[in-house]
């Protein structure tokens, strides 16, 4: 006769057995999603090796200038970017890439292992809170912006600001410290910062890892290359004129169609095709007072989450889209790989929206999706419509296309920044972030905030 516990536990399934059976369970998935991104990155090297083969145009400037840093000087080469991106496009050619086919194709795989290591890391955190919708928004959102993402290393901010957001719970010194590793990269992720406030008891630490990281990298770059080079981002940038593609250059690429003759569009000294004729001056001056307006705005945005008494990392996510998104807007230039800065964030925003309805900001999550396709068909698809061709149906339809595609830009924006600005209005009641499936839940983080009264 069988005794009742040893029948008992017959019938009970085995804890090592009911793991084996969930581990299984996200096999398929897991493996779907692989085939799913893998599928998708051979599409853009198609697009690469087919129709868009003239993106690869960046990388071979970065390989000329690395390759000529002996003979030039760390503080002639790439006086553009700031002096940590000469280091970061050294590494290519540390890693082998002596020749201009190498290193073209190890930049390139490099984009592609941050791109392979944010998705992972997206499923993985979206399987724990029951939804990787959050993978698949970067898969689609990277695709439709094209084969660009790997030839441009504007997807290493991006991603640092969606690891920075991933992190903050758990480690808000390494967040902060990444964000001022984006800022060492292009500048304008110093204002990240503003969305790493959501734990009040982890401010401090942010603002600690931000700084000290900050300041080794300035340090580091004064002694490399001196003040001027220190300072050469910025004084580029503002010499720059009025890019074709920026939201400020519309009105004057639409007189183009009009005016024609009146009218030149040309390659500049900044790398850039830049338009000049009646009216841009007052427009590059509209751009800079944007500029200032902008900065402001993000100056508030920031206030209000520092005051705010605690908020998730759904607000985070708006937050670092509405910055990103302003600096896009407010700016004369618009180049198209701009646009991929969103994509961190957004996917972050995609990943908390556990809990929330199905419906919530919808529209801020399927029109960057829209205008990745948009600005994907400016550049490099039809980019010779607008640059090189005279007047006719391509530069009519391509203008357009510009027109619709910066106006949905300006939407956006608005759309972004009014959503951010309202989520720290709502009345938050922890600091902790319930959205954060790694986040420890800590009852301390709890007493930090002011209840209401």
């Amino acid at each position: 006769m069988t005794p009742p516990e040893t029948a008992t536990s017959a019938r009970r399934p085995s804890a090592d057995g009911a793991t084996t059976s969930a581990q299984r369970s996200a096999v398929g998935p897991a493996l779907g999603a692989a085939l799913l991104w893998l599928g998708s990155r051979l599409t853009l090297l198609a697009l690469f090796f087919g129709a868009e083969l003239t993106v690869w145009w960046d990388v071979y400037y970065y390989f000329t200038k690395i390759t000529g840093l002996p003979t030039a000087g760390l503080a002639h080469t790439l006086v553009e970017y700031p002096t940590p991106v000469v280091w970061w496009l050294q590494l290519p050619q540390l890693l082998g890439g002596h020749g201009q086919t190498a290193y073209v194709a190890l930049f390139m795989t490099l984009m592609g292992l941050l791109d392979a290591g944010l998705t992972a890391w997206l499923w993985v955190r979206g399987r724990r809170a029951g939804s990787t919708a959050a993978a698949y928004y970067w898969m689609v959102f990277i695709l439709l912006i094209g084969p660009l993402v790997y030839t441009r290393f504007d997807l290493l901010p991006s991603v640092l600001a969606a690891v920075a957001l991933l992190l903050l719970a758990r480690a808000p010194g390494v967040s902060g410290g990444l964000v001022a590793v984006g800022a060492a990269i292009k500048l304008w992720p110093a204002l990240l910062i503003t969305g790493l406030f959501g734990r009040r008891r982890s401010r401090t630490a942010v603002w600690i890892g931000f700084v000290a990281t900050g300041v080794v990298l300035v340090v580091l770059s004064l002694v490399a290359g001196g003040w001027d080079r220190l300072v050469s981002p910025l004084t580029w940038q503002g010499g720059r004129g009025l890019q074709i593609e920026s939201v400020w250059a519309t009105p004057a690429m639409v007189n183009v169609l009009a005016h024609p003759g009146r009218y030149v569009i040309q390659f500049s000294s900044f790398q850039a095709y830049e338009v000049f004729g009646p009216g841009v001056g007052p427009l590059l001056t509209v751009a800079s007072v944007a500029t200032v307006v902008g900065g402001l705005a993000i100056l508030a945005l920031g206030v209000r989450a520092w005051l705010s008494r605690g908020h998730d990392l759904y607000t985070d996510a708006m937050i670092m889209t509405a910055v990103i998104a302003v600096m896009i807007v407010t700016n004369k230039t618009f180049s198209p790989q701009y646009l991929i800065w969103l994509g961190g964030p957004l996917a972050v925003l995609v990943l908390s929206r556990s809990g929330r309805a199905a419906a919530t900001d919808r529209g801020l999550l399927v029109l960057p999706l829209v205008l990745a396709v948009l600005t994907q068909l400016i550049f490099p698809l039809f980019y010779g419509w607008l640059t090189d061709a005279g007047p006719g149906t391509g530069r009519t339809l391509m203008t357009l296309v510009l027109a619709v595609r910066n106006i949905g830009m300006l939407a956006f924006t608005v759309m972004a920044f009014g959503r951010a600005w309202s989520l720290l209005g709502a009345d938050r009641t922890a600091a902790v972030d319930p959205d954060d499936p790694d986040d420890p839940d800590d009852p301390d983080d709890r007493s930090d905030v002011r209840k209401p009264r």
